[in-house]
């Protein structure tokens, strides 16, 4: 709603200085952490504060930065120096509604107008919860403490307790006390791996479920939480957080409305968030005995166990009264119905193993027992995917990864999984997609060091390392067709890679993948397979390019480059240098970048790779140009053309031609940028590279502008733009609105120049990049 002139207007900027005032009586906090905590970018809110905006910002904006700096003032002890009329929320509620009032009096007035923004989608109502079981036995003191609870409650107790189970089945029973959706994520805190899940993965996953499309998430963390938060700052929605390792995993995902209720389940006693956010902690004891043989007897029925009572009672001490060890239990006597219990008693007391997971300090009893009965009755190609998938990071796996895991056709694999599925020891969570729980792959991994060789391991881990890698490369190349490519080296016998179609099919692949990928490339670094592990980060790095997942990007690219050099690995040294230079040039960190291509540039002469010199010398072009260096900008891109055009390579000699034309245009030669622009769109059209086109377009529309061809630049914007949204190149959209926003101002379309520079702001501050003020500021002198 636009603000008019007159006394709206006035009253506006004065609510504006109280919230100023306020935040300096307070002391704080600072701009940033009340941006997150109200659900703002940093700029959006920094706007609100010094009088820049030009509608009335929204009542929970205003109620929630007036109750946070009241909060920083108890904290740091001058709540007393606040103003008295700063005092009450009424305060704030009755300024808020005079400005909405004279609104709705008086129409806006329209030279100084903006066009309302893209109105935000209306979250969606998530129902993520996973299927509840259909034994859920006992509990009933249980439930009832989760009925009457409030704010967070925390789940705990041993391995094998039951703790998912009763959040699961109670979360059903209580949906419709939460209208506004369910949220639920395994964060993988305890399990043989290092896979865990952090709070960052997790909100960009819970922003997903909420509605949120991928291309306005935020790319930076902090924006991501601030987001999740300010989405269920007024609903109410119940919020799941299984298998949490420690508080810092769990904090942040906390929802801070008051009509939300959060449900976490752990081994640990996360002290941190007991104290901090005064949590209710539920810890889960052993069944009774009676329960006991209750969840026996709904699992296998009442008649078999009252043939034989004595040694039901057996299979309920030897399995602790852990509710899994006895589901896992009754499983084996269900699937044969010849086999007595007495049978299973005698098995458990002659055949005694030892679960570290599942050890209760009870020495009498045994749980691995329990797994070996349902291992046992594997055929023997089900048994072997069951222990090799014990090797793997612990994310949810695809049929195809698993078919190149064990080197067997993806139908018997499918079959494999189905049993699996069906014997309890694996869960498909969604279509085509399999999880392993944490103690199942701990038994599992026992099982493949035990019966596997070191080779057979071994080579089990490279295959489904070659298949993510070549499945990844051949993704790379369909998104963007490479000028300096790897060689990765054949897969071994028994992997394989996906035949995707098209550019569409490879997009789907990350995005079903890339976490998949992350953390298969930190158990290779770890492992012994950093040839596979800097290679298949090379392959992912444009996807999380595209994505503006750069700091993700920026973790990973640390870790391969520190393993390649670990293992004195030049070719992995050289491409780890000028990919970890590329994500500095993106973070603006110009002078790192520049040192590390420094560094790229040796590496590729050494090895004599003319290709990979090349595009290193492009790269430096790059962060020179970013840097404001763009005579040393257009030497480093004129270096890499002639490299490019004298080994043939066609696509690197388009981008290459682009790079010396935009440098150009730059330096001001105008018609000759043009001229080095339409030689770079005649090459990649030879290599159908439509992000190559997109760039390219760019700089056309550029040069165009500065000629005074004014329709042919705006023309070549909107084709750029076009093609990057299909390309989900959020930056590049930003880069080429912002540019399509100057020709637009110049050929005196000024609301269509508003509404792209409104666009291109709100995409830089949702992934926090630093132009985002200075758009921003543009924004508001055009």
């Amino acid at each position: 709603m636009s603000v008019p002139g007159g006394a709206a207007q006035q009253l506006l900027a004065r609510l504006c200085g109280d919230l100023r005032q306020l935040r300096a009586e307070a002391g704080g906090p600072s701009l940033r952490v009340l941006a997150a905590e109200v659900g703002l970018g940093k700029s959006q809110l920094g706007a609100i504060l010094n009088g820049r905006v030009e509608r009335l910002p929204e009542w929970r904006v205003v109620r929630a930065v007036a109750a946070h700096c009241h909060a920083y003032a108890r904290e740091q002890g001058r709540s007393a120096t606040l103003s008295a009329r700063f005092g009450v929320e009424e305060y704030w509620r009755r300024r808020h509604t005079a400005v909405e009032q004279l609104l709705s009096e008086s129409p806006p007035v329209a030279q100084t107008a903006e066009p309302e923004p893209e109105a935000e989608q209306e979250p969606m109502r998530p129902r993520g919860l996973p299927p509840g079981g259909r034994h859920f036995i006992g509990r009933e003191a249980e439930l009832a403490a989760l009925t009457a609870a409030e704010g967070t409650v925390i789940v705990t107790g041993p391995p094998g307790i039951g703790k998912t189970s009763l959040a699961v089945h109670w979360a059903h029973r209580a949906a419709d006390r939460f209208p506004d959706g369910q949220l639920y994520v395994d964060l993988r805190g305890f399990g043989p791996s290092e896979a865990v899940l952090t709070a960052d993965g997790a909100t960009r996953g819970f922003l997903e479920a909420l509605g949120v499309a991928p291309d306005r998430i935020p790319a930076s963390p902090d924006a991501q939480l601030a987001l999740y938060r300010s989405l269920l700052t007024d609903r109410r929605v119940l919020v799941v957080l299984d298998n949490a390792r420690d508080t810092e995993q769990v904090r942040p995902l906390l929802p801070s409305g008051p009509g939300c209720l959060a449900v976490v389940t752990s081994r640990s006693r996360l002290a941190g968030v007991v104290v901090a956010q005064a949590a209710q902690v539920l810890h889960l004891d052993p069944l009774s005995a009676q329960e006991s043989a209750d969840l026996l007897a709904a699992r296998i029925g009442q008649q078999r166990l009252r043939a034989e009572p004595d040694a039901a009672d057996g299979i309920v001490r030897a399995c602790a009264r852990l509710p899994l060890a006895l589901s896992v239990a009754a499983s084996r006597v269900a699937l044969q119905p010849a086999l007595s219990l007495a049978e299973l008693v005698r098995e458990l007391c002659v055949e005694p193993g030892e679960l570290e997971a599942l050890r209760t300090g009870d020495e009498s009893t045994d749980v691995r027992a329990v797994f070996s009965w349902s291992y046992r009755t594997l055929d023997p190609h089900t048994a072997r995917l069951l222990r090799l998938l014990g090797l793997t990071s612990g994310c949810d796996l695809a049929p195809a990864a698993a078919s190149s895991l064990a080197a067997v056709p993806l139908c018997t694999t499918r079959r494999a999984l189905a049993e699996l599925s069906d014997a309890g020891l694996l869960s498909e969570h969604r279509p085509g997609r399999y999880l392993m729980h944490d103690l199942v792959r701990a038994y599992a991994r026992e099982l493949a060091h035990d019966t596997d060789s070191a080779a057979e391991r071994e080579q089990a881990v490279r295959r489904l390392l070659d298949h993510y890698l070549h499945t990844a490369h051949r993704a790379a190349v369909l998104l963007h067709p490479p000028f300096s490519d790897i060689a990765p080296d054949p897969p071994g016998d028994g992997a394989t890679a996906l035949d995707l179609a098209d550019g569409a099919a490879a997009q789907a692949w990350f995005d079903a993948e890339h976490a998949v990928l992350l953390a298969e490339t930190s158990r290779a670094c770890a492992s012994g397979f950093g040839r596979h592990a800097w290679q298949l980060t090379w392959a992912l790095s444009g996807y999380l390019d595209r994505r503006a997942m750069w700091a993700c990007w920026h973790e990973v690219q640390e870790l391969v480059l520190s393993t390649a050099e670990r293992d004195a690995d030049l070719p992995g040294q050289a491409h780890g240098h000028r990919d970890l230079a590329r994500v500095f040039s993106r973070l603006g960190r110009h002078d790192e970048s520049h040192g590390r291509l420094r560094r790229a540039l040796d590496g590729f002469t050494a090895l004599g790779d003319a290709d990979g010199l090349a595009q290193t010398h492009l790269n430096l072009g790059q962060t020179l140009e970013r840097a404001q260096r763009h005579p040393e900008a257009l030497e480093h891109s004129r270096r890499a053309l002639e490299l490019f055009t004298t080994s043939g390579n066609t696509a690197g000699e388009a981008y290459s031609l682009n790079a010396v034309g935009w440098q150009l245009g730059l330096l001001g030669d105008h018609g000759r940028a043009v001229a080095y622009c339409r030689r770079a769109l005649e090459r990649l059209e030879q290599v159908a590279d439509p992000q190559g086109v997109a760039d390219t377009l760019d700089s056309l529309g550029y040069a165009y502008h500065h000629l005074g061809d004014l329709p042919a630049a705006i023309a070549s914007y909107e084709q750029a733009l076009a093609m990057f949204r299909a390309d989900g190149d959020r930056f590049g959209v930003a880069c080429t609105l912002q540019n399509l926003a100057e020709s637009r101002l110049a050929a005196g379309e000024a609301a269509a120049a508003r509404e792209a520079l409104r666009e291109a702001w709100g995409i830089l501050d949702r992934i926090g990049h630093a132009s985002a003020d200075a758009v921003r500021a543009r924004l508001d002198t055009a």
